[in-house]
């Protein structure tokens, strides 16, 4: 496994520790590596869709769900991109 060390800003290091002290992930370490999981697979979907107007949220993007599988991973990758979005508007307005 790979290491890599950054520096957060002081408002991302708070919503970290926030998080770890709520229980909602067992550790800092955990939630940056599920966040750059999140966003490597963000950016994955932004690769495959073409004709968009990129990474902008109102984006128009056209997604097959054929079978239940796909509308829920459809789902999870919406619930995700709202999450980390929310939490950006949240982080600003505080």
């Amino acid at each position: 496994m790979g290491v890599i060390q950054v520096e957060l800003p002081d408002e991302l290091k708070s919503l970290v520790d926030r998080h770890v002290a709520e229980g909602k992930v067992a550790s800092a370490a955990a939630f940056l590596v599920e966040a750059a999981r999140r966003f490597a697979e963000v950016l994955a979907g932004d690769a495959e869709t073409s004709g968009t107007a990129g990474p902008d949220w109102t984006a128009v993007r056209y997604v097959t769900v054929s079978t239940p599988k796909d509308g829920h991973i459809l789902h999870e990758r919406t619930m995700a991109l709202l999450q980390d979005r929310l939490a950006a508007y949240r982080q600003r307005a505080a």
